[in-house]
């Protein structure tokens, strides 16, 4: 842990008398004299002299001393494990922070210290209080802009750390941190490689957290068996489905409740150092880390990955290819002008993206002719913040001959982190534990009680009896269980392709209750939570396609960088790909889309690339069709963006796919 030892006077303080700088020397001294030799009587002696001279000191020196005090009694508590001593440290901090202006470069370093203990009170007494404390005095520390950058980006890795080590996830207030991390790494001339690991440490933390329990550890067990079989013991007591439900079995039960977080809390602690001394070991020096420059390098093979970092300090997209990492600064992508343009036309916006984002990122990687055959180039596309609501892949001026858009230069592929990538390559590149599936869910709502003209969407029938019908010669046998949740989610555990034709739907404040709707959604609804908790990567199905509204939407602010919607969820069940959308979609040409990109998979075989290719076959025939829509799978992303403001054929825009 790293406490910030201050040992200078204060700038202009009026009692910089030669006592209070000699006792101030001397209880320095005394403490690395501890430091050195372990002598417990040296750092009670500057222990001693700091409550000393505090009594003597007046605001300007107080609080560098206060500060002091603090880490001397934070070490003592190290050393004997005093609870009176740490409370004093905690409070000790406190102080030096409520002492120290708003303004001053200091701050942030106190609210460093003040964190760190609050941290270790957290570790001893589970105090949900001091949780947040620890939180917050981390990311107010962050907010310290006359601060050093060193300390402020110290100060949001360890926020993130704290995000990621706890399973309640309520209440956050996280957006936007990890890439204002990232821009001001930037700023202060680090490389693009320590930036770009800092926005892959702080985004998408909740997945990353599953993604790191969950994750392949065969090379590991391979290895160091011991290590990993200790790994799975405490992945697996970490990982159990956290709910309402056995929360509300324990009431009357505080004391068994009460254990059952203390020992959560442990098995995290201990995971967490068992990953240091997995660290250890040669060939696992980056485990459960952000990706390597190498390993970066070796995601963007074939296809370069594109990270949009998008922050209110500056903007940039982080350019990842097979030989290099480099960054291309956008000056003209602005926090505030985003909400100003997902207010005017659909036309609009798409222009937009591609002036200030699509144009000069495929410029810089090659993409700037439109392709003239079917060998179609991909990229990824890792947005962040608000611009993971936003269709990157339809940027562009979508007038007749026109060649400005990204549809006519590049397939496009989604990913919440490129951590999240390389985990899904992983994943799908094992042995399956059981024969692969040969089952073709399929689900049609062409009726969803409890919604207005009872969710009448009739072209499902027709859009699953599409996919049926094609199902013989993609080797399928179509299965059709009843639409309650826990029929489907029985199928789920067994199946290769799930298509789902109804409506879902995006909660606005806590994205892990957006789902799908199916016959019961109002007493037991198929939720993100729901599909999280299961996990299907022993036997990973090869294609959910969710032809239901904002699957890919998350309307929670500040959630914004987890990625937390209904596409994420089936990635982290196990899925290799998912097709969703983003919005509203037409119900007509849901047909035309999923008939599309499965004669795709049927002609080129049920490959990765023929997924990405058939969706983009799909989009663009829409796009060209002209085709007029007929009932939509309600829910609108952008508000006010409507086509009576000038958007036409807007129905192809939505769709996404995210993979491998």
């Amino acid at each position: 842990m790293s406490t910030l030892l201050e040992s200078r006077q204060e700038p202009g303080s009026e009692e910089s008398n030669t006592q209070i700088r000699s006792s101030n020397t001397e209880a320095a001294r005394l403490a690395e004299n501890y430091q050195q030799t372990g002598r417990l009587e040296d750092l009670n002696e500057a222990i001693r002299i700091m409550e000393q001279m505090i009594e003597m000191a007046g605001r300007y020196t107080q609080p560098f001393m206060l500060s002091n005090l603090g880490a001397f009694l934070g070490r003592r508590f190290e050393r004997t494990g005093s609870i009176d001593d740490l409370n004093r440290a905690v409070n000790v901090a406190d102080q030096a922070v409520d002492a120290t202006p708003a303004d001053h470069p200091d701050r942030a370093g106190r609210l460093n210290n003040l964190g760190n203990w609050l941290g270790r009170r957290f570790d001893r007494t589970g105090s949900i209080d001091d949780l947040n404390r620890w939180l917050s005095s981390y990311e107010e520390g962050w907010h310290c802009h006359t601060a050093p950058p060193s300390i402020r980006i110290r100060l949001a890795r360890k926020a993130a750390q704290i995000r990621a080590s706890q399973s309640d996830w309520k209440g956050s207030n996280f957006a936007g941190l990890a890439s204002a991390a990232a821009a001001t790494a930037l700023n202060a001339g680090k490389d693009t490689h320590d930036a770009l690991r800092f926005l892959e440490l702080g985004r998408g933390i909740i997945a990353s957290l599953l993604i790191e329990t969950r994750g392949d550890i065969s090379n590991l067990k391979q290895k160091h068996p011991s290590l990993a079989d200790e790994f799975i013991s405490l992945r697996d007591e970490i990982d159990l489905p956290g709910n309402d439900s056995s929360l509300s079995s324990s009431i009357g039960k505080v004391s068994s409740w009460e254990s059952l977080l203390r020992r959560r809390r442990e098995a995290v602690q201990e995971l967490d150092k068992l990953r240091s001394r997995i660290r250890a070991q040669p060939g696992f020096e980056n485990f459960h880390l952000p990706p390597s420059i190498d390993e970066l390098k070796a995601a963007a093979h074939p296809d370069p990955i594109i990270v949009i970092n998008l922050s209110p300090y500056r903007s940039d997209a982080f350019l990842i290819e097979c030989h290099q990492v480099r960054v291309l600064q956008l000056p003209g992508l602005i926090v505030e002008k985003i909400q100003e343009q997902t207010e005017k036309s659909q036309t609009s916006l798409l222009e937009w993206l591609w002036d200030i984002i699509a144009c000069p990122v495929l410029d810089a990687l090659g993409f700037q002719e439109p392709v003239s055959d079917t060998d179609w180039p991909r990229v990824w596309w890792i947005p962040t913040g608000l611009l993971s609501q936003l269709p990157l892949h339809a940027a562009g001026y979508h007038t007749k001959g026109s060649s400005e858009t990204v549809l006519d230069r590049v397939m496009s592929s989604y990913a919440s982190t490129v951590k999240a990538l390389i985990h899904w390559r992983q994943l799908h590149f094992r042995e399956p534990v059981r024969p692969v599936s040969n089952h073709a869910l399929l689900v049609a709502m062409c009726e969803t009680p409890n919604l207005p003209a009872n969710g009448s969407l009739p072209y499902t029938i027709d859009e699953v009896e599409v996919v049926k019908d094609l199902c013989p010669s993609l080797q399928l046998q179509p299965i059709t269980p009843s639409l309650r949740k826990d029929n489907v989610l029985k199928e789920l555990q067994a199946c290769r392709i799930f298509h789902f034709a109804g409506h879902g739907h995006s909660h606005p404040t806590e994205p892990s209750r957006s789902c799908l709707l199916l016959e019961d959604w109002m007493t037991d609804p198929l939720t993100v939570g729901d599909l999280r908790d299961h996990r299907l990567q022993e036997n990973p199905p090869f294609l959910g396609f969710l032809s239901a509204c904002s699957t890919g939407a998350n309307k929670a602010v500040r959630l914004a960088d987890e990625g937390i919607n209904l596409i994420n969820a089936f990635q982290l069940a196990g899925f290799r790909h998912v097709v969703g959308t983003l919005w509203e979609v037409s119900d007509m040409h849901c047909v035309d889309v999923a008939r599309v990109l499965y004669e795709t998979l049927r002609d080129e075989g049920m490959t990765d690339v023929a997924v990405c290719r058939g969706l983009h076959r799909a989009v663009r025939a829409l796009r060209d069709g002209g085709i007029k829509a007929e009932g939509t799978r309600d829910g609108i992303l952008i508000s006010g963006a409507t086509e009576a403001q000038g958007a036409t054929n807007a129905y192809w825009i939505p769709y996404v796919h995210f993979g491998v």
